[in-house]
């Protein structure tokens, strides 16, 4: 994984933008200053030993001429101690070496390896006795010189080539320790100046982060040393603090008005809850009394297609049970407070009561109700379920279907899916030949709050609940829930629910 970029501090970045360039020019500088020094060392040197050379030959020309080694051996020791040349040597005109001394003491001729040779002819020059107008030339040469200049030798001074290199040395890191010297000092200028100029944006730093916090109070902007932009930024976060401390204090109020609100909405809730209890209970008495009267009822001698109707009316009287519960069930959804209750039933005889229930309806306003069953039915369809929502589930789309179907038939369409040892998937589609709903409407429709104008006969025959707690009984229950219809076409509600297939054997 790799690591978390860390940016570096503007302190840092300042510092870099101050100390590059001065970083630049000092080594462009030190490398120009170094390279004037040792050229001026080099000359210097050269120039030094030379002027010694050309010092030396007039002095030495008596000594050569004479053959004085002793004078000329003192002179040649005393010039090489009181210089920096290795050695001196002097030789004649044949070549001949005729006086040496060096630095270490030796005597042998040295190689010109390794060192600079600096030279000088030794000449002898006439010399001019009596009248300035009459002349006499001593030491005239004999061998048709004539009064030119004689050249007796030459003398040569050799000087190691470690000597620059030490001077060269000696001014490279002398350039290098004074240049470091000044960088060092440059950077702490620079981080001194910085320093003034880091503090206010730091302290606006630490501002945003107090804001961040919640700490909207308001500072007292410094006009002195600080630049315009920092003074405008503290007077702007002023102003910022300000508008947040009012929104807070707005947001306090509406929060205390909304608590208020949500004490009235749960005092007028537990209100409700109480109410739809007592009334629930003073309905099933009545519904209760009916019930009765059936089964007493169903005591007598009756023909079969009066059994047919008085088992009609009692499960119908049973719906309007389970739908006056259902209004205590509706407000328990939320908190998952609605009880589920799962029993072995007959899935296609459920289905079949539920339909015929409603045929009555439906042949009263001239509609045909069908029921299809299609797909791998067991020869016993035993499941085990929550039967009673189930049938609340049809029942409401059968009448929703009912309520918005103003010709031909009401289809019920039930399937059978997946069947296996474990359980099995129902999928009921509920189809009407109405007028079709935009997609919109749905939900208002089937909530009591839209219908065209054909609908109107028909709003006695809804069971009570909306489509959303359709859904919401279908999801409760493991499924799911589908519309299809559009204007001018069609309406078709289906919902798939699975069911834990059992055995007879199991159901006793």
């Amino acid at each position: 994984m790799s690591k978390r970029y860390k940016a570096p501090s503007m302190s840092r970045r300042l510092l870099y933008l101050g100390a590059v360039p001065s970083i630049v020019m000092f080594v462009a500088l030190m490398g120009f200053f170094t390279s004037a020094r040792l050229d001026d060392a080099q000359r210097d040197l050269s120039d030094t030993h030379q002027l010694l050379a050309d010092s030396l030959a007039p002095s030495l020309e008596y000594t050569v001429v004479s053959g004085n080694t002793s004078a000329l051996q003192d002179i040649l020791s005393g010039s090489v101690r009181s210089s920096k040349a290795n050695w001196i040597r002097v030789i004649d005109v044949a070549g001949e070496q005729v006086g040496m001394a060096s630095a270490g003491g030796a005597t042998p001729a040295p190689k010109a390896d390794g060192f600079q040779v600096y030279e000088a002819e030794i000449l002898q020059k006439p010399v001019t006795l009596g009248d300035h107008n009459q002349k006499t030339l001593w030491f005239q040469p004999e061998q048709g010189m004539g009064q030119g200049v004689l050249r007796v030798g030459m003398v040569q001074v050799g000087v190691s080539n470690n000597v620059l290199d030490e001077r060269r040395n000696e001014i490279f890191w002398s350039s290098v320790a004074m240049g470091l010297f000044l960088l060092v000092c440059t950077i702490v200028v620079i981080k001194y100046t910085l320093k003034p100029v880091l503090s206010p944006i730091k302290a606006v730093s630490g501002r945003i982060g107090r804001l961040i916090e919640g700490d909207y109070q308001v500072n007292t902007v410094n006009q002195r040393g600080n630049t315009r932009e920092i003074i405008a930024i503290e007077q702007q976060l002023n102003e910022l603090a300000q508008h947040l401390e009012n929104l807070r204090a707005s947001r306090d109020q509406t929060l205390a008005v909304s608590e208020q609100a949500r004490d009235k909405a749960e005092s007028a809730s537990n209100a409700k809850s109480d109410f739809l209890a007592t009334m629930s209970q003073e309905l099933r008495i009545p519904l209760t009394g009916v019930l009765a009267m059936i089964d007493q009822t169903e005591q007598e001698p009756l023909s079969q297609e009066q059994q047919q109707h008085l088992q009609t009316a009692r499960q119908s009287t049973e719906d309007l049970l389970t739908v006056i519960s259902d209004i205590l069930d509706y407000a328990s959804l939320d908190s998952d407070g609605l009880i589920r209750e799962y029993q072995p039933f007959n899935l296609r005889t459920l289905i079949t009561n539920c339909v015929a229930s409603y045929r009555h309806v439906a042949e009263k306003h001239k509609l045909t109700l069908r029921l299809q069953f299609y797909g791998d039915w067991p020869e016993v369809p035993l499941v085990s379920g929550d039967g009673p929502r189930i049938r609340q589930i049809i029942a409401f789309l059968i009448d929703n279907a009912i309520k918005f179907t103003s010709n031909e038939m009401v289809s019920v369409e039930v399937g059978c899916l997946g069947v296996d040892d474990n359980g099995l998937w129902l999928r009921c589609a509920i189809s009407d030949s109405g007028s079709g709903l935009a997609h919109e409407q749905v939900t208002d429709v089937v909530s009591n709050e839209e219908q065209s104008a054909s609908d109107e006969t028909h709003r006695t025959y809804n069971s009570g609940m909306g489509l959303s707690l359709v859904q919401r009984l279908v999801e409760l229950l493991g499924g799911r829930v589908q519309v299809d219809t559009g204007p001018g076409k069609s309406a078709s509600f289906c919902f798939e629910l699975p069911l834990k297939h059992v055995s007879q054997k199991d159901s006793v």
